[in-house]
């Protein structure tokens, strides 16, 4: 039998918080697996909570929510790895400005 979280349980367990949780629910990026239908609770699985990390990864990458959602939507890999390319220069960009912010800094 498949074992299911609470907004807070699963948040806890992705490393998020509930309102988090709840926003990527409201703009469609991870739904739950289950809702009640009488009270309206939802319940997540532990694929919901992989789904969940994985949005966390992206966005600590320099995704945004936007992108991270195109992303998981496609199934053509191609648009995955121009994906992480992107974020690969950025990440590169950033490292060489951090780079020469630190050579300024030591030159005073």
């Amino acid at each position: 039998m498949e074992k299911f979280y609470s907004v807070g349980e699963a948040a806890a367990r992705a490393g998020v918080t509930a309102e988090t949780l709840r926003h990527y629910d409201r703009i469609g990026l991870v739904k739950p697996s289950e809702t009640d239908r009488w009270t309206k609770y939802r319940r997540y699985s532990e694929e919901d909570i992989i789904r969940i990390r994985t949005v966390t990864a992206l966005k600590d990458m320099g995704f945004s929510l936007r992108e991270i959602g195109q992303m998981l939507e496609t199934e053509e890999i191609g648009a995955l790895v121009g994906g992480f390319d992107r974020a690969l220069r950025q990440a590169d960009e950033r490292i060489a400005a951090l780079e020469e912010a630190k050579r300024c800094i030591g030159r005073v």
